[in-house]
């Protein structure tokens, strides 16, 4: 598909990133794409094009408001731990603070896709749900998203993080995240920290686009706030 230009720098980083997730064997075809960010938005506006499914979508929404609330509290959450510096902290801790920033960012991304807007996609009974199973040809790019929530890794790092169950390692020069079952102590597997940012970027986009595309013009009654990442 052609490039929106106003998202060519989202596209590009997206792609990189998702490029990364690839070779974990995540959304491979999607990583293939030059325009991973705008396939994402423009499957969107195309959804949003059929009356009957923005009826549909706004009386699950309506019947669910906790899905739009919980966006709006991500969001809030993210605007404060995205701009906070852990290059302000005294020395001597600033090694932590790094590993804390990026895990602030992390956690409400995987824990709300464990909550209520991975219903959007995942539940049986949602409608979005439903269309993609009925309709996947049409809509490749937010089939993947579902299938990439979905994905033993992304499971296994959300897991991890919402159970505060990750140890941090250094193996030869590179920051390793150790994901662990907090039942067991056994470990599940291992990250990079430049994985992990794809994962949470990965999950931020979507949440990012299904708000702006499509909860906002189905049901523009809540009032979320700007863009952070």
């Amino acid at each position: 598909m052609s490039q929106d230009s106003r998202f060519a720098n989202k596209d590009k980083l997206f792609g990189m990133l998702l490029q990364c997730l690839a070779l974990r064997g995540m959304s491979k075809k999607w990583a293939t794409s030059s325009s991973p960010y705008s396939d994402l938005v423009r499957e969107c506006r195309f959804l949003m094009q059929h009356d009957i499914i923005r009826v549909t979508i706004r009386s699950y929404l309506q019947a669910n408001p906790i899905i739009q609330e919980t966006v709006e509290t991500m969001l809030s959450h993210l605007a404060m731990a995205s701009n906070t510096k852990w290059q302000n902290t005294p020395i001597e801790v600033r090694s932590v603070a790094r590993r804390g920033w990026h895990i602030n960012r992390w956690l409400p991304t995987f824990l709300i896709i464990d909550g209520p807007l991975g219903r959007v996609l995942l539940d049986m009974d949602s409608p979005m749900n439903k269309i993609l199973k009925e309709k996947y040809e049409t809509y490749p790019t937010l089939a993947q998203a579902r299938d990439a929530f979905a994905h033993e890794l992304f499971r296994q790092v959300r897991n991890g993080v919402g159970h505060w169950s990750i140890c941090w390692e250094e193996q030869q020069g590179e920051e390793k995240i150790r994901i662990v079952d907090w039942k067991t102590g056994n470990t599940v597997t291992s990250i990079t920290l430049f994985e992990g940012e794809a994962l949470h970027l990965l999950a931020f986009s979507v949440i990012e686009v299904l708000d702006q595309e499509v909860f906002r013009k189905v049901n523009p009654a809540i009032n979320i706030p700007g863009q952070v990442n």
